[in-house]
């Protein structure tokens, strides 16, 4: 029996900079091993879908998602920080032989079908907040429902909130088969009462955060959302100035707010409850630091508090259910063909009555993403998130782009602070204090 001869990891390397030159368009003689795939090739979710597909067709060679390996070697590498070419280049040389996957097979199936769905009310404003002198003890006023579940509406931004109860014990992570390494143990934590949005933040609401805050420096917005103007990116960003007012494109008012970084969704999360938004990078972690949740109220609001895979339970996803699993490959994208379904569709439902916890954008949570967290005592204290920097942000839901897998309600993975993405978003919480 004859094998085909293993390439050098020499010749992979040469090879994996002519493919990523081609395929991220960077001249060859721009792009080298030691680049950073987020940070200097400006990858997010969709870029780097394409480039593993490319580099699997190149070398005939299996590159899966961290969560379909079982081995730790190849997770180890996949989640360094940050990752570069030559991590890439690495992952290529061990996989040498494993041929074609089926993940790239599920990206080439025939282009799916997007279909309606119901809507709740979009309540989110344009326009700008002007506080006045009730503000602070009157931020939320109380909307009739017919849930279980108190609902609020918060004056900042219009966004409806709910009130997700105490709980003394709500499982945390998996243990289920299907699980990878950063999801166990599965454990018991307690949480205190909190509100979160019901829906992502939608591009009307972030337009009527930058409207309200004025003018800023360009050095703030760069942080937040603002792209390099070779960023090819800039074809998919959603919102505009004309003039002095930043808008939503036509068409794009209930999507979600995209290729926004960590720190853009936390100068958010303090502005809409009426905090001091400067400190958006988090520095002292004191509870006004940030309102984005952690990683344990994300889960617990996802899926309540019992372990499931997905929010409404263990049936098999389906597109009536979520946003997922609509990238295919080598398709390019006008900004009004983005797969993006409205904030307020009723999909990726939440028994406490959220939408889009799961599918359609990823979401930013507050804790600097460990893989090794759920082993250390801090989580399983009250409240639980981990403090300790990483460099990387967690984020949780999983979205348009990649397959169902990533959608379950204790998949975990993360970003570095300034990443930004087409399929990522966040969605804030709120204290119940400030409802007195």
């Amino acid at each position: 029996m004859t094998t085909k001869p293993q390439l050098r990891l020499s010749e992979i390397e040469q090879k994996v900079l002519d493919v990523a030159s081609e395929q991220l368009g960077f001249p060859r003689n721009q792009i080298s091993l030691s680049d950073r795939l987020i940070e200097d090739l400006r990858c997010d979710s969709l870029d780097a879908v394409e480039l593993l597909m490319e580099l699997e067709d190149a070398f005939n060679t299996s590159l899966p998602e961290p969560s379909e390996s079982s081995d730790p070697v190849y997770k180890t590498i996949f989640t360094r920080q940050p990752f570069r070419l030559a991590d890439l280049t690495e992952l290529v040389y061990l996989n040498q032989g494993t041929g074609t996957p089926d993940r790239s097979r599920h990206f080439r199936q025939p282009k799916v079908a997007m279909t309606s769905t119901e809507s709740f009310s979009f309540t989110q404003l344009d326009g700008r907040w002007e506080r006045n002198g009730s503000t602070k003890s009157n931020l939320f006023e109380s909307v009739e429902t017919k849930s279980s579940y108190p609902q609020f509406r918060r004056r900042s931004d219009g966004m409806r909130c709910i009130q997700i109860p105490t709980a003394d014990e709500v499982e945390i992570g998996s243990d289920r088969p299907d699980a990878i390494a950063d999801e166990k143990p599965k454990h018991i934590v307690e949480l205190d009462a909190f509100l979160i949005d019901a829906e992502p933040v939608s591009t009307t609401a972030y337009c009527r955060f930058l409207n309200s805050i004025g003018e800023v420096p360009d050095s703030y917005l760069t942080d937040w959302f603002v792209l390099d103007a070779d960023d090819d990116r800039n074809i998919h960003m959603l919102i505009r100035k004309e003039g002095s007012e930043w808008q939503p494109l036509p068409g794009c008012e209930k999507w979600p707010m995209i290729l926004v970084s960590w720190y853009g969704a936390n100068a958010y999360s303090l502005w809409a409850n009426d905090k001091l938004w400067l400190r958006y990078q988090d520095e002292s972690h004191t509870d006004a630091g940030s309102y984005l949740p952690t990683e344990a109220q994300w889960e617990y609001a996802a899926r309540g508090q019992t372990s499931q895979p997905y929010p409404w339970g263990s049936e098999s996803p389906s597109q009536d259910r979520m946003r997922f699993g609509f990238h295919r490959k080598s398709i390019r994208y006008d900004v009004s063909e983005l797969p993006l379904a409205d904030v307020n569709a009723r999909l990726g439902m939440s028994l406490f009555g959220l939408h889009h916890m799961a599918g359609n954008v990823w979401q930013w949570c507050r804790d600097w993403y460990d893989a090794e967290f759920y082993q250390r005592l801090g989580a399983m204290h009250r409240n639980p998130f981990n403090q300790t920097n990483t460099r990387v942000r967690s984020e949780r839901g999983g979205s348009w782009v990649g397959p169902a897998q990533l959608c379950r309600s204790s998949y975990r993975r993360g970003r570095t602070p300034l990443a930004r993405g087409r399929c990522l978003g966040f969605r804030c919480i709120s204290s119940v204090r400030d409802l007195q």
